[in-house]
């Protein structure tokens, strides 16, 4: 057994990529045969975190003695000047002078000036959060992915790993946003084609002979069996995982997903035998469609009693066929599933999962796949289909190859078209902001604003809070 380096995921020692990141587990220093550096990591979080809690008391301590000994010097003023406690007197209006002396915050409540902002606004930031929103080119200067994450969330990896899937999919984009410390993790990875196939015969080992890595095989059952064994071979040190509550997306999502459903159905007898090496002609009797867009929650508890608190957004279906090909004369069970995007949200304390809640939201409602990216999977998986049905071994493409594929891409349609609605759409119960470009609000906000030169957004509660002067409001619908 080995353990992938990037992401700590269990590994059988004759695989050649994680099937947790997509990374080429083969090459030096990619994997380990323990995995101390996750045990490393835990020790290491739990004296941070400790660290954290200790200065947050601190702070909060030395603040309400600041805020104490202003009150005292205060009411002091307003006793001298006011003569009288029966004098009419605002104490807050007098709090606002003493700070405006100081800090000049009345002054920076006088957005006069200000875009769409109303001149009685006071700049605070005490409930509300700052998101960065940026947009991924490929090798290309193709846009292909915007993604949405707190701005404190400063460590991004992201890539296209162009020989990690199938025939239909050949292209895999994975997107990772973390905070400083690494104890929190936002991850976006789009579609991921499974298939698995049984008989009588030695057909699966030819069939993944003759595609070489251009398909993959996996026996899918439901979700949270997939999830639960990714979250095992991620944390092969917890004594416990335990999957919480999960509930299902919106009806929207929901009736998108059936879309992709009944457009892969509609050309399933087709496609299918050549997917899996089997002969034209091959008779298929369908079984079962299986289907699935739950958020479902998971708890980690690991060896040194160490929580981590995970949630899942998993659209993806499945079908199940019988299958006889009468030419190489067997028969057996197929499976060809496809997860259409997986979107992850990893804290390593309770503090942070709620703290970073509403930035899941944010994340998983506004962070989509592109079209562009779709154009080349497509023209990608066209390239590969006619080198298998000449013979040939699949030509596994680069980063530079893209602007080729580009002129080669039809607009894109059918399944892929279907996929991009999907994915496209937010899973949860949320509002609509912004001006013609819309993006989803987090459940918890009532306020957005936006300042386009910095790439920031700000979401908060507070219909009174406003973070400045460069931020335009945007309507919420």
């Amino acid at each position: 057994m080995k353990y992938c380096k990037k992401c700590g995921m269990l590994l059988e020692d004759n695989m050649e990529r994680c099937i947790g990141c997509g990374s080429d587990v083969t090459v030096k220093d990619s994997f380990t045969r323990y995995p101390e550096e996750i045990q490393k990591k835990i020790e290491t979080e739990k004296k941070e975190a400790g660290k954290r809690n200790l200065t947050v008391v601190a702070i909060i301590l030395i603040f309400v003695v600041i805020v104490l000994l202003i009150g005292i010097f205060a009411m002091r003023m307003y006793t001298l000047n006011a003569g009288t406690m029966n004098i009419p007197g605002d104490g807050n209006a007098l709090f606002g002078k003493q700070d405006g002396e100081g800090g000049d915050v009345e002054d920076a409540g006088d957005n006069s000036g200000s875009k769409g902002a109303g001149s009685d606004r006071t700049v605070k930031d005490e409930e509300g959060a700052y998101y960065k929103y940026v947009t991924v080119k490929d090798d290309a200067d193709h846009d292909i992915f915007t993604a949405v994450f707190p701005e404190d969330f400063s460590n991004l990896t992201y890539q296209t790993d162009y020989s990690w899937g199938s025939q239909v999919f050949p292209s895999v984009f994975s997107f990772v946003a973390t905070n400083d410390d690494n104890t929190t993790q936002l991850t976006y990875r789009t579609v991921q084609h499974y298939q698995y196939i049984t008989g009588e015969s030695e057909m699966q080992v030819n069939v993944q002979d003759s595609v070489k890595k251009c398909i993959s095989f996996y026996d899918f059952k439901d979700v949270e069996s997939y999830l639960n064994e990714m979250v095992k071979q991620a944390y092969p040190s917890a004594k416990k995982v335990e999957q919480m509550a999960s509930e299902d997306s919106g009806k929207e999502v929901q009736d998108k997903l059936d879309n992709v459903i009944a457009a892969y159905e509609k050309d399933a007898e087709n496609d299918i035998p050549p997917l899996f090496g089997l002969s034209e002609g091959t008779r298929l009797t369908h079984k079962d469609t299986y289907k699935s867009s739950k958020i479902c929650n998971y708890r980690i508890v690991t060896a040194e009693d160490h929580a981590v608190s995970c949630k899942f957004y998993v659209p993806v279906f499945c079908e199940k066929y019988d299958f006889e090909d009468e030419t190489k004369g067997f028969s057996g069970q197929l499976s060809d599933c496809y997860i259409l995007a997986l979107v992850s949200f990893e804290a390593g304390s309770d503090e942070l999962y709620d703290w970073y809640e509403d930035a899941f939201d944010m994340f998983v409602n506004n962070s989509h796949t592109l079209e562009d990216f779709y154009k080349s999977t497509g023209a990608y998986a066209d390239k590969i289909k006619r080198e298998i049905e000449e013979g040939m071994q699949p030509v596994i493409i680069k980063g530079s190859d893209l602007a080729g594929l580009y002129n080669d891409a039809a607009n894109i349609s059918g399944r892929y078209k279907d996929v991009l609605d999907l994915t496209g759409t937010a899973p949860g119960t949320v509002r609509v902001f912004g001006d013609g470009d819309n993006r989803y609000l987090s459940a918890s906000a009532n306020m957005m604003f936006v300042n386009p030169d910095k790439q920031l957004i700000y979401a908060t509660k507070a219909e009174d809070e406003y973070p400045g002067d460069d931020f335009l409001e945007l309507k919420v619908n």
